[in-house]
């Protein structure tokens, strides 16, 4: 009901101010804000709406008068900069609310804005929840209790500053631009679900903890592009997408190359091809090479797109492992040792012949032990038929080499089953007895015929 009461007076507010622009910002207790007013104005009013009452807090000439009217209690409170900045010092929660600057040149309205300040006691930040465009996340509100109403709200990457807009204005209804209906409330665990993630998804989030109309909490989230790991041999080709320029008005997208610490923004290695970039910013490779290993992040509008590419020599013959269903399956990377690091990847009929990388593909039944390179399937199946390859590389992400394992199917009455082997040793006993049989008989024919020639002789 707060979070309801809240929109209420927003909107009572701003309907007398339907032209200024609204902007959100989060502040901690004991912390500062500024107001940064224009220059080249003849005055400024900052106001803050209580209830239904608008009330001059400062009237930028009154206050640097020298017979100022401004209360003391006030001139405390606020610093007063060289370039019409004006700071409310020491923060609480009873500064939380709506302000307005207004601000006039020549008898003309030239600057008016509403800024929403909300006050907390704590702000944490919760780190980064990774995902894929086209997918649906959630958005956990940690430690938030069940007593306490919850606010979403986005951060604007068009401001330098924090500013935010509100996901949710009534914690059903959303208010941000073209997601009604892909964002959704989980009431029970006041989690912000996305459907049908896309690039202006992307960003910071925060999520308000209140009590009443008292702010206790504020979690920040970043929501990311998950990074993608993939795999190339020598000679082959290679095309990076960059799927984060969605905002027109922005610069180009800018490539990085990282390897281990070392930064490229111009991509260019000594006794390296440089890969070009196309009309739609993506990175090609036309015949790539061994120290092409590396990470490769694509940065646009404040986000970024990230590749761990691993460029390896040509594998030689594979190894065979076969299994039953319901087994156990151990698959070796058998070139692994200390100091070097291992990643996984599966090309099968599920994914359609395209190698993907084993941890992005999150198989439930497969686990991924980094400390001696195995790679242990549980509960096997017949989905689970493929070339398993494991690519083995150094501090450097530079590919040392490749192994690779195809993990067969053995049916119970098929050529790799027992039933079979055991078939065949049967049969083969059978025909070395056949082959004993004649080798006899045709002992004894020989002899009888010697016998009768002795005889007759």
């Amino acid at each position: 009901m707060a979070a309801v009461a809240e929109l209420s007076f927003l909107l009572f507010a701003l309907s007398n101010n339907i032209h200024a622009e609204e902007r959100i910002t989060v502040q901690q207790e004991n912390t500062a804000y500024t107001f940064s007013l224009p220059e080249n104005t003849n005055s400024c009013l900052i106001s803050r709406f209580v209830g239904e009452e608008k009330l001059v807090l400062w009237n930028t000439s009154d206050l640097r008068s020298n017979n100022s009217s401004v209360p003391e209690h006030l001139k405390r409170l606020v610093s007063t900069g060289k370039t019409y900045s004006y700071t409310i010092c020491s923060l609480t929660h009873s500064d939380s609310g709506l302000y307005q600057e207004e601000c006039w040149t020549k008898g003309n309205l030239t600057h008016e804005k509403n800024i929403s300040i909300t006050v907390c006691s704590s702000m944490h930040k919760m780190g980064g929840t990774d995902t894929r465009l086209g997918k649906t996340v959630d958005m956990q509100c940690d430690r938030a209790a069940h007593n306490l109403d919850i606010q979403w709200l986005k951060h604007d990457i068009r401001y330098e500053q924090e500013i935010w807009t509100r996901v949710f204005g009534d914690n059903v209804t959303s208010v941000t631009d073209n997601v009604r209906g892909r964002y959704q409330l989980v009431t029970k665990t006041s989690t912000l679900r996305i459907s049908n993630v896309t690039i202006t998804d992307l960003g910071e989030y925060t999520c308000l903890m209140m009590n009443q109309q008292k702010c206790v909490k504020s979690d920040e989230k970043l929501l990311r592009l998950k990074s993608e790991t993939i795999y190339r041999s020598v000679e082959e080709t290679a095309v990076l997408p960059c799927n984060v320029n969605d905002f027109t008005d922005d610069p180009p997208p800018l490539w990085k190359f990282k390897q281990k610490s070392l930064f490229h923004t111009d991509l260019g290695l000594q006794n390296q091809t440089v890969p070009s970039v196309d009309q739609n910013y993506s990175l090609a490779f036309s015949s790539l090479m061994l120290n092409h290993s590396g990470w490769y992040s694509c940065y646009a509008s404040k986000t970024q797109q990230v590749y761990l590419l691993l460029v390896c020599p040509k594998f030689g013959p594979p190894a065979v492992e076969l299994f039953s269903e319901g087994e156990k399956v151990t698959v070796r990377c058998r070139d692994w040792r200390e100091g070097t690091g291992h990643y996984w990847f599966i090309k099968s009929n599920r994914t359609e012949g395209r190698v993907f990388s084993v941890k992005d593909q999150r198989m439930s039944r497969v686990s991924w032990y980094y400390n001696n390179g195995n790679l242990v399937i549980s509960n096997v199946s017949v989905e689970d038929t493929g070339e398993y390859w494991c690519v083995v590389y150094d501090p450097y992400h530079q590919c040392v080499s490749t192994e690779r394992t195809v993990l067969v199917y053995m049916e119970p009455f098929g050529i790799y089953s027992t039933f079979f082997k055991v078939r065949c040793s049967v049969l083969s006993v059978l025909l070395l007895m056949l082959c004993a049989a004649v080798v006899a008989v045709n002992l004894r024919t020989r002899r009888g015929a010697q016998l009768s020639a002795q005889r007759e002789t």
